[in-house]
């Protein structure tokens, strides 16, 4: 049977990951992208110009799923994101959308809630509320997003900062996981567990040092890490802060959210979905770097 969905944020990392490994599993299913200024974005059928603030344009046709995965970096505060991703729930809702999956992150749960972690955990509550799916993601491995910043740290930099000298843990997510879940959910599977939140970030951490030190591998650079421990970077970036000064992509509450995402204990769903924690080296090989 045919299936409909929506995508919003079209032209990210996750949303194109989820186009694309949909189109893969089957071609019949046709997918809607909501993006804020792309009108033709590979593995969409079809891209609905929207910004937030704007009411969701919805064709009219019967849509089976909406997956919230849009973001305005430039939202500092959040607050357009948030109320933002309300608006467009309700938006589709009133065109009899009844099955929504929204995107979360990790840091939601930190005990330092920076504007991106209370923003995600105000929305988690309002989806859970509404009895709709919520994915709460770790660090996605994928070339895009941090990683990807990651990744052109290595590529572009003969000398890398370790922030925390390197010891602060981060918890992947496997990208597959999403896909292959959200695949699962839009054929009607796991429909007794609505209203709940599935944890698909891994169960232990690793380093940022054990991830650089894949990459640098992986890449054959020979970058060298330089150890800096919290307490030095911390009044240098507020100091950058209160000086406004420019072309620095880090600022305090990034390393505060660094910090305490690292002491996190969050009990892992992928055990119970059947899911593998791949090696993180064969999950980068595969990465066009």
């Amino acid at each position: 049977m045919k299936k409909n969905i929506i995508i919003t944020g079209a032209g990210g990392l996750i949303s194109n990951g989820i186009a694309a490994y949909l189109k893969r599993k089957d071609k019949t299913i046709e997918i809607t992208g909501i993006s804020p200024d792309r009108d033709r974005i590979d593995n969409f059928d079809h891209v609905i110009v929207n910004k937030f603030g704007e009411t969701l344009s919805i064709p009219g046709k019967n849509f089976d799923l909406i997956i919230h995965c849009a973001f305005d970096k430039d939202d500092k505060s959040n607050e357009l994101n948030t109320s933002g991703t309300i608006e467009w729930a309700e938006d589709a809702e009133k065109a009899g959308i009844k099955k929504h999956i929204f995107l979360s992150s990790i840091s939601s749960q930190s005990e330092f809630l920076s504007p991106y972690g209370k923003s995600k955990k105000r929305l988690e509550k309002w989806f859970l509320e509404k009895n709709y799916f919520v994915f709460r993601l770790g660090l996605v491995i994928a070339n895009g997003g941090m990683f990807g910043r990651l990744v052109s740290s290595i590529q572009n930099s003969p000398v890398i900062p370790l922030i925390g000298s390197g010891k602060f843990l981060v918890f992947p997510t496997d990208p597959e996981t999403i896909y292959d879940h959200v695949y699962n959910i839009l054929l009607d599977k796991f429909t007794q567990h609505q209203g709940k939140i599935w944890n698909l970030q891994y169960e232990n951490g690793t380093s940022l040092r054990d991830i650089l030190t894949i990459l640098k591998k992986r890449t054959g650079r020979r970058s060298v890490f330089i150890p800096i421990p919290y307490y030095i970077i911390y009044p240098v970036i507020k100091l950058i802060e209160i000086m406004k000064i420019p072309g620095i992509d880090i600022d305090t509450g990034n390393l505060k959210g660094l910090k305490w995402n690292s002491r996190i204990s969050i009990e892992s769903d992928l055990r119970s979905l059947g899911y593998p924690e791949r090696d993180l080296n064969e999950i980068i090989d595969k990465i066009d770097l």
